[in-house]
């Protein structure tokens, strides 16, 4: 009797052993496809999120725009071209003997296309001042090359609201009232007005005035005369002359010199630059010659570009020394359509 016992427990063994590890085996095959099911497909490539952030900002800043715009304008809203546009950029810089300084800033232009008197909000930075000098004028493409000129003061943030008088061929001119990003908030308001005139065949003189009040720094006024004089398709040489006048102090600002821009493509650019910086009260003075050299492309798409360059300054305060610095400047370009 035991002996039978044994026999039909090692058969019933035999038997069902098999559909157990069969079992297991399915088992862990199911929790594998359970498991890849969880699991992306495929994986991503950086430049995918790159897009991905570009498309959520930049949608937003046109939605923003759209809606601040149907406040202001009398047309419904509907697909209208948005130039609205969100700029990051992070700039470091290494001067000879000094630390690396870093300086992240944004600007912000929120343009209403439905307005009848053509308004534009604008958060930017005052004393910087961007030209595109290789901007194609009939595509409207934008330029590899640009020339990015900060002053001897500290750059101020703004937030206002721009108002153009006047956009055509010949003059343009446009009032802005807001007020300086700042603790406490100051308040200012301004008057811009430009235009191009051609010299002959060849040359061009841009004007440019703007006279500027803030609360806490009183009146000032800017005036800048550049001669431009393109050549072989792909170079551009610049006389830039710019000079400075503030109210309060009588302080007089002034930067002249002779400019070169060397498109080498349509996604990068080379700029040369010398200029001469002059103050005084009343009569004006040269405190500091410099000059550099840059480096400029389009990295991705048309919206992230780097610059690079070197710059070497003999200033009075430095016993006319040569002092070098590196620098390097990353943009993104958000929004516009």
């Amino acid at each position: 009797m035991d002996l039978m016992r044994l026999n039909f427990f090692v058969i019933l063994t035999l038997y069902f052993l098999p559909s157990l590890f069969a079992n297991t085996e399915s088992g862990a095959i199911e929790e594998k496809r359970s498991l890849a099911t969880k699991l992306p497909l495929t994986l991503k490539k950086p430049t995918y999120y790159l897009d991905k952030i570009k498309e959520k900002v930049g949608q937003t800043v046109v939605s923003f725009s759209n809606d601040v715009d149907s406040l202001f304008g009398d047309k419904p809203k509907g697909e209208v071209i948005n130039g609205s546009l969100l700029k990051f950029s992070w700039l470091a810089v290494k001067v000879e003997g000094k630390d690396i300084t870093h300086s992240p800033e944004f600007d912000l232009r929120l343009v209403l296309p439905r307005t009848e008197k053509k308004l534009q909000l604008v958060v930017e930075r005052k004393t910087k001042q961007v030209s595109d000098v290789f901007q194609e004028r009939e595509s409207g493409k934008k330029a590899a090359t640009s020339e990015t000129v900060i002053g001897d003061e500290d750059s101020v943030l703004t937030a206002g609201v721009r108002y153009l008088i006047k956009q055509g061929s010949d003059w343009n001119l446009y009032t802005e009232g807001g007020v300086k990003v700042k603790i406490p908030l100051q308040p200012f308001a301004s008057l811009t007005g430009s235009r191009k005139f051609p010299i002959g065949e060849d040359w061009s003189m841009n004007f440019r005035a703007g006279l500027m009040w803030y609360l806490d720094q009183g009146l000032s006024e800017t005036t800048s005369l550049d001669f431009d004089y393109p050549f072989k398709n792909n170079f551009l040489f610049r006389i830039g002359n710019s000079l400075t006048w503030v109210d309060e102090t009588g302080q007089l600002n002034s930067s002249n010199g002779p400019r070169l821009y060397h498109k080498l493509d349509d996604k990068r650019g080379l700029r040369y630059n010398f200029s001469a910086l002059g103050k005084g009260n009343p009569k004006l003075h040269v405190y500091s010659y410099e000059g550099g050299a840059y480096y400029r492309e389009i990295f991705y798409n048309d919206w992230i570009i780097y610059e690079t360059g070197v710059k070497g300054e003999f200033g009075r305060e430095n016993n006319w020394e040569l002092v070098p610095s590196v620098s390097f400047k990353l943009e993104m370009l958000l929004g516009g359509n």
